[in-house]
């Protein structure tokens, strides 16, 4: 037993001298120009070693590195591409004999690393490892020794085992730049540890950063449990927490956090997350959750009921706070850059959209859409509905002021249409009911689809005021300026209802059916009303004319030709109609008639003329006619003036038509007219003036009168 410990006790004492001659004899600083050396061979760049070398034996053997850097070529900004503050690593030296790597504390401090690609594309990384890997070309082809011995027959091959006791990486910072690119990122202060490392056990990490891109300043800090699997190939996540924040001169993003309870590759893992903040013109409170899943061969990751909640406040938005909530569930193929919304439910305030949809990732992104609504009241959401009658009366009676440049302007300002030639959109839109510009329409269906910057409304269905209505339409913006084509058939439509709503006008009632087809270059206002081309034909059926009754009129100028004043109550201004048919011709700034018809059991009623589509002025003469012995409207008796024609000029504009009987056409269509009418003058002077009634320039007064009523 003695002679076992003088043994030991030898051999304890050959290491201790081994050791002590080691430091005593071998500098570890005199490796530093062979290290050197090795790495310009290896990268062709320069390793300047300013710090020590030093060995550690106690309680491993380790070694630590002072002030380290590793050049850049000549023309950088910066002359290190790494640099090193100090390092240190240890390896215990029993665990070896049993095949396990016991690495201590891996220690990094004052890190950092600067990359840069200049104006003319080089970068400071290229070139690096192509040395090295032309010169291991060469050995391999130059060696005929196979590189590794197969092992000896009967030998067990033993794992490896790792461990690590921790890595600290102390106030690193880093430096991004793309000189080619304008775009710069920078990390001021980066510190990560990491605790006890053993794989197929759990350790707890941490990190902290600080840095600047471009001129957005951000902050973020976290922590997290890690496994990485006995075999290498698999790790997990638990207790992830991320706090962000990031702010510049317009945007303030206050804070973002994200919590994660556990995520393994092919299982479901809750996620939380939460955004406080603002850009410009809008301020954010969002907080949500899900569930998430990333597939085992990294091809799909889904989300499974999506959750969100944000309170929205800013004067871009048409209200000016606003609650936006969206439940969803969405999957993504990798390989076939698809997203897919296989269900979605939003809410803006009290709108409400549900459907499903899908986005692929393309040159040209193309995005398909099936959504729906069971009601959406646009005026009550923008807060219009109130004072929609107020703004049009406005409109009409404000004379222009010093706003009047910016409207002008607005009139003939095209839209930016641009992004029809960046998307390839195709989706349905069904809607209960919708209210927009008090226009109440029901059981719309909408078929539309954008591609190679072509608009394609395939199909607008709809209920309107008891009728229906059906349109399609193109927009074509390829050209210099966009082109368009609308067809448009409305049926049935309950049209005093319809006018009474949208345009706050009560002139015309009745049943109508309306056909428009048009086209035209330009959607600017102004372009719209020069250049549109096309036809409209109505037909309306069982309505009045309301703010002319042609009828009363017809009895004043019964009166007229008798030379006597009219003598009834006066009545409501309405004509009763039980058809009434136009159809207007479109271009050149004019919309023209020469068949309006209008046809009662009383009157017919036939019109021409023209209104001016940037004036809005009119200009259009109405001949009516009494077809039939009858009680005429408002039980007047006008037996004896059947089939005379009374024309009446309508002028004014779209907004304030006035009507009036003209005179002089009048008596050019009742030719019978003039003799009777002169046969008046003769009486009406004779009582007036007696005997003197017959002098000659008396005769010649009248008979000059009488020419100027009928020429």
């Amino acid at each position: 037993m003695k002679k076992l410990l003088y043994v030991l006790l030898a051999i304890v004492l050959v290491i201790v001298v081994g050791i002590g001659a080691l430091l005593a004899l071998v500098d570890p600083n005199q490796f530093k120009p062979l290290l050197s050396e090795q790495v310009k061979k290896a990268t062709g760049r320069d390793l300047v070693i300013n710090g020590d070398i030093s060995w550690r034996f106690f309680p491993s053997i380790g070694f630590s590195l002072g002030e380290t850097e590793f050049k850049n070529p000549q023309g950088f900004a910066e002359a290190d591409l790494v640099k090193l503050g100090s390092a240190e690593l240890s390896v215990s030296v029993m665990p070896l004999f049993s095949q396990h790597l016991e690495i201590g504390n891996i220690s990094l401090n004052d890190a950092r690393v600067f990359i840069q690609t200049r104006k003319d594309g080089v970068s400071n990384l290229d070139g690096l490892g192509e040395q090295a890997a032309f010169e291991g070309t060469v050995t391999e082809d130059m060696s005929s020794e196979p590189a590794t011995q197969p092992p000896v027959e009967g030998e067990a091959a033993q794992p490896w085992t790792i461990s690590l006791a921790g890595v600290e990486v102390v106030n690193a910072s880093a430096e991004v730049r793309d000189d080619k690119a304008g775009t710069a990122t920078t990390i001021d202060s980066l510190n990560f540890k990491l605790d006890t490392f053993s794989p197929g056990e759990w350790t707890q990490a941490n990190f902290d950063i600080t840095g600047k891109n471009a001129e957005l300043s951000f902050t973020a800090k976290g922590n997290s449990q890690l496994l990485i699997a006995a075999d290498y190939k698999s790790g997990e996540l638990k207790a992830l927490n991320l706090t962000a924040s990031a702010k510049d001169s317009v945007n303030d993003i206050q804070s973002l956090v994200l919590g994660v309870d556990h995520f393994k590759v092919g299982d479901w893992a809750n996620i939380t997350f939460a955004a406080k903040g603002q850009i410009p013109d809008l301020a954010f409170d969002a907080n949500g959750a899900t569930r998430f899943k990333i597939s085992t061969d990294y091809n799909m990751a889904e989300l499974d009921k999506l959750t969100l909640s944000s309170d929205l406040k800013g004067s871009t938005l048409p209200r000016p706070e606003m609650k936006v909530g969206l439940n969803a569930d969405a999957t993504y193929d990798v390989a076939k850059g698809l997203a897919t919304l296989s269900r979605f439910e939003t809410s803006i305030d009290e709108l409400a959209l549900n459907g499903k949809g899908s986005f692929k990732s393309a040159t040209i992104p193309v995005i398909r859409f099936d959504v729906n609504s069971d009601n959406i009241d646009l005026d009550a959401f923008l807060g219009t509905a109130s004072s929609a009658k107020g703004n049009a009366n406005e409109e009409t009676s404000s004379a222009p002021s010093a706003g009047g440049e910016t409207s002008t302007v607005s009139k003939t300002e095209e839209p930016d249409l641009s992004a029809l030639k960046t998307l390839d959109i195709a989706g349905t839109v069904a809607i209960g009911k919708l209210k927009v510009s008090n226009a109440r329409v029901s059981d719309v269906q909408v078929d539309m689809k954008v591609q190679k910057g072509v608009l394609n409304l395939k199909r607008f269905n709809a209920k309107l005021y008891g009728g229906t209505v059906r349109a399609n339409a193109t927009v074509d913006a390829n050209g210099k300026l966009p082109k368009y084509q609308v067809t448009k058939h409305i049926k049935g439509v309950d049209v005093h209802a319809l006018l009474k709503d949208v345009a706050q006008n009560e002139t015309l009632a009745g049943t109508g059916n309306i056909d428009v087809k048009l086209s035209g270059t330009g959607l600017a206002e102004k372009r719209i009303r020069e250049n549109v081309a096309g036809s409209i034909a109505i037909n309306f059926a069982d309505g009045a004319i309301y703010g002319v009754n042609i009828p009363e009129m017809i009895r004043e100028a019964k009166a007229t030709l008798k030379g006597k004043k009219a003598e009834y109550v006066k009545e409501e201004k309405k004509t009763d109609f039980s058809a009434l048919k136009a159809t207007f011709k479109i271009g050149k700034s004019v919309a023209s008639s020469t068949n309006i018809h209008l046809a009662s059991p009383l009157l017919r009623i036939d019109g021409k003329g023209n209104t001016h589509l940037v004036s809005e002025r009119l200009d259009f003469i109405i001949s009516t006619s009494v077809v039939a012995s009858s009680k005429g409207q408002g039980g007047k008796d006008i037996d004896d003036i059947a089939d005379l024609t009374v024309p009446v000029n309508v002028k004014g504009d779209w907004t304030k038509p006035t009507f009036a009987l003209d005179l002089k056409e009048l008596f050019k269509q009742n030719n019978e007219l003039e003799e009777k009418a002169k046969k008046e003058i003769d009486r009406g002077l004779e009582k007036l003036l007696g005997d003197k009634s017959k002098d000659d320039n008396i005769k010649k007064a009248a008979d000059k009168l009488l020419k100027g009523l009928f020429n």
